[in-house]
């Protein structure tokens, strides 16, 4: 058993990988579909934003059929839906399409994410939950950074269009290993339909994963700006080529496969499994760094970049696992699923909304300094929220 939970792992990490290849590649290739659609700098910077309306109506609802019918079901669909939507984006021939197609895969997405983090917490103990959610949620950062490497080179050579319908053909593969290889582990109690009402009543009357799932709503927030506007911001801002920039978004995702696991790690055993001070940590690093690209421009040195992309990575993409542990937690097994389906419902919606509002300001403003330092200030009004979560102990 111990050998197949890490097989379980290794699957659900490929699946959450593959499935974010394209959705969070396309920021990296967002010039290219700008000048194609002929599309403003706002339009530009809100492909993830549609993306992430998927996960807003469908997060908590399927967090609960994963209570309420079983993981396997949802981690599959959730990846056919995803890919499905991919290929219908790269046949868009407007924008008002285009973003429609993008939230009709973020719905898959909706369907994975939950899905995938109750699967892994059904495998693995207590003392390493926050450990491995944050493995599984690599997928995120790991799936980015081979998007904003890959598909600038396919988009050049192939199209932007090609490149899109590429990372949704490579689903394909991940969702038949899912038939072949998902099983839920002995001793999990069968999903009840009939069960499922009290704890989804019970998920939304508890007060401390609203607090949870509202602080990170920013936190949300801010990581997807920052990935959907670095790439513009280094291009028009700094004086980056399309190919350059790209390198720098690819390097802050790796940089968040490796925080999302630091923080897991830390979580379990610096920390004793308190999820509250990593969560901290995080996103007083991600506030830091809001500050300093506020005061980057033109001439800006290589080393100082890839500091910049680094540090945001790690603080600003690796607390994620830890947020999915926290909720799940706060909930208790019954209603994991729709625990993490709420946490990602609501902190959806900052991933929907901050960029637009963020591309709106610096229009606004004619210029990107002061929209910088104010995604600074939200991020202390999140780390307050989080001041007032009680934590439960940790069982052994």
């Amino acid at each position: 058993m111990i050998g197949q939970r890490w097989v379980i792992l290794a699957l659900v990490l490929a699946a959450q990988t593959v499935a974010n290849i394209g959705p969070l590649g396309i920021p990296a290739i967002a010039s290219l579909i700008r000048d194609d659609l002929g599309l403003t700098l706002t339009q530009a910077g809100s492909f993830l934003s549609a993306y992430y309306i998927g996960p807003i109506l469908m997060s908590l609802p399927a967090g609960t059929l994963a209570d309420r019918w079983g993981i396997a079901r949802m981690l599959i669909l959730g990846q056919a839906v995803i890919a499905l939507g991919l290929v219908a984006v790269s046949a868009s021939a407007s924008y008002a399409g285009l973003i429609v197609l993008m939230v009709v895969a973020g719905f898959g997405y909706g369907m994975l994410n939950p899905t995938s983090t109750k699967a892994v917490m059904a495998w693995f103990p207590p003392g390493q939950r926050a450990t491995v959610v944050g493995l599984k949620q690599m997928g995120l950062p790991f799936g980015g950074a081979l998007g904003a490497t890959l598909l600038p080179l396919l988009a050049l050579a192939l199209g932007w269009r090609a490149a899109v319908a590429l990372s949704a053909g490579l689903l394909a593969l991940t969702v038949v290993a899912s038939i072949v290889l998902y099983r839920d582990p002995p001793g999990l109690p069968p999903a009840r339909a009939e069960t499922a009402a009290r704890p989804f009543r019970a998920v939304l009357l508890t007060r401390d994963l609203w607090l949870v799932a509202l602080s990170t709503l920013m936190f949300a927030a801010m990581q997807t700006v920052w990935l959907a506007f670095l790439v513009l911001y280094l291009q028009s801002v700094v004086g980056l080529s399309l190919l350059s920039a790209g390198r720098y978004l690819a390097l802050a995702q790796v940089a968040g496969m490796v925080g999302r696991v630091a923080f897991g790690v830390l979580s379990d055993r610096a920390f004793g499994g308190r999820r509250r001070a990593p969560l901290a940590i995080a996103g007083c690093g991600s506030a830091l760094c809001s500050l300093a690209i506020a005061l980057t421009g033109p001439g800006s040195s290589a080393l100082w970049l890839t500091t910049l992309a680094v540090t945001f990575g790690f603080a600003g993409i690796g607390w994620n696992g830890v947020q999915h542990t926290l909720m799940a937690e706060l909930a208790g097994p019954r209603s994991a699923g729709t625990a993490v389906g709420l946490g990602l419902a609501v902190s959806s919606l900052g991933v929907t909304v901050g960029p637009p509002i963020f591309g709106r300001c610096v229009e606004l403003s004619g210029g990107y300094r002061g929209p910088w330092v104010a995604l600074a200030v939200m991020m202390a009004g999140a780390l307050a929220l989080l001041g007032l979560v009680r934590e439960r102990p940790r069982l052994a």
